[in-house]
């Protein structure tokens, strides 16, 4: 079978990526993307910015860019992010709600969008089309819908996007695809990532009953597309959203974005052929489980084999003898390890092991490792990466290109949490070929006054 590559897969789900849903708005451009020169500085906003927004904040106000206007639907949240920046940018203006805005907001550059993960697709899209580059959280949206939505209209717009799993600004993790991609380890069986997440509740049923909304927390913002529902105090709002279904992607959708991109980007994966919760704790109704493995199959241009990626959740890890030699390194195959094994070696922690060696040693030290090139550039960070490709620098190492394939395959894994058995997922028709009731997890429920672009 034609393996495809990243850009491959981007024609082709693109292209059955517009599989219709009723109230959702038709393609209309209100103003092209522009780009500015070297040097220029941007004028930007931030929808959300508690939390990861507010880092991000801190970011490009200290890259010298203008901040002109904050959203938050949080007024505590808001008029902290305004004091932020207030020496350089005093007259920075604030919004509860993104739609206003985008509404009167009409000379900006970039958007940067921070939200819960529900709101994501909703706000970068509405950016994009209002010709903003944007910069948008990882994962990148919600559902899988809005993933290939996202795509078709940034391709569109023609602008610059960045998903923020800002470690691909890092130069280790760029020496980590140079290392992987060379080829030392030979063709790559499986891969195993970890992580100590989730660190928020799930695994839990609604609470019944309502609380009053805070004075200073504008609700049926915060609600945004997702279903209505009561308020309840600490329950949603503040960073408790992740783990429910409406909301959130758990921590497969957290972290693995992050921790899945160097070998993504290394091996070139594509398109996914399956997806399966292997094993889990108790599943409830409406919340990601405490803890779980996930088995995706994935197709690479790199190699004529498939990739079986495992992912394990809620501080599980792999057996140790999946990996002994990394037991007689390390003890342990630890918690927020990502282990590559290939047919002539393995990849931990920054480190390889080659077929018949008993341990692992630095790839800094390692002889069939030290002497690969450097092949990739080197940025200042991931902000700084993103603003200068609006400056006509080079292409973002997380733009849509790469981060619409790597969320997609990371949310198959999210829904096959939700949904028991192996889910065989037909990428040029957007849909599993086996569970309808998966199916029904693909589009996001938008209510009506919040229709997605």
């Amino acid at each position: 079978m034609k393996q495809l590559s990243r850009r491959g897969f981007l024609r082709t789900s693109v292209a059955a990526g517009a599989f219709s849903l009723a109230g959702y708005s038709s393609m209309s451009i209100a103003k092209p993307a522009v780009f500015r020169k070297p040097g220029d500085r941007l004028n930007m906003a931030f929808i959300g910015s508690g939390g990861r927004g507010g880092a991000n904040l801190k970011e490009f106000y200290d890259l010298g860019e203008q901040i002109v206007a904050v959203c938050d639907v949080d007024r505590g949240r808001l008029n902290h992010s305004a004091n932020v920046v207030k020496e350089r940018c005093p007259d920075v203006r604030k919004y509860q709600d993104f739609r206003e805005l985008l509404a009167t907001e009409k000379d900006l550059d970039a958007v940067v969008v921070s939200t819960p993960d529900h709101m994501h697709a909703a706000a970068a899209i509405a950016a994009m089309k209002q010709g903003c580059h944007v910069y948008v959280e990882k994962p990148l949206v919600r559902t899988v819908w809005e993933a290939r939505r996202f795509a078709e209209v940034a391709k569109a717009c023609g602008v610059m996007t960045q998903m923020g799993n800002n470690g691909n600004g890092s130069d280790h993790q760029r020496r980590n695809i140079e290392i992987v991609q060379s080829g030392v380890l030979g063709d790559i069986r499986e891969i195993h990532v970890s992580t100590d997440r989730p660190i928020w509740p799930q695994a839990i049923n609604r609470p019944e009953g309502s609380d009053p909304v805070p004075e200073t927390l504008a609700w049926d913002c915060w609600l945004g597309i997702a279903p209505e529902r009561p308020y309840k105090k600490d329950v949603y709002h503040s960073f408790k959203w992740r783990g429910w279904f409406d909301f959130g992607t758990g921590a497969m959708g957290d972290i693995a974005c992050h921790s899945m991109s160097f070998f993504w980007r290394a091996l070139q994966l594509g398109e996914a052929i399956s997806a399966e919760t292997v094993k889990t704790t108790e599943r409830f109704s409406e919340t990601y489980p405490a803890a779980t493995t996930v088995k995706l199959v994935v197709r690479s241009a790199k190699q004529q084999k498939p990739v079986t990626i495992y992912w394990y959740d809620g501080k599980t890890k792999p057996a140790d003898e999946v990996c002994p030699e990394a037991i007689a390194t390390w003890q342990s195959i630890g918690v927020g390890s990502t282990l590559i094994i290939g047919e002539k070696g393995k990849f931990m922690n920054g480190a390889v092991c080659m077929a018949g060696e008993p341990k692992f040693r630095g790839y800094g030290q390692h002889e069939a490792t030290k002497g690969i090139p450097v092949t990739l550039p080197r940025v200042k960070n991931h902000h700084w990466e993103f603003a200068e490709a609006i400056r006509g620098g080079a292409t973002p190492f997380s733009h849509y290109d790469h981060a619409v394939p790597l969320t997609e395959a990371v949310l198959l894994g999210c829904i096959s949490q939700q949904v028991p058995g192996e889910l065989l997922w037909d990428a040029s028709a957007c849909r599993f070929k086996n569970s309808e009731a998966a199916n029904a997890l693909l589009k996001p429920h938008v209510r009506k006054g919040w229709e997605i672009g």
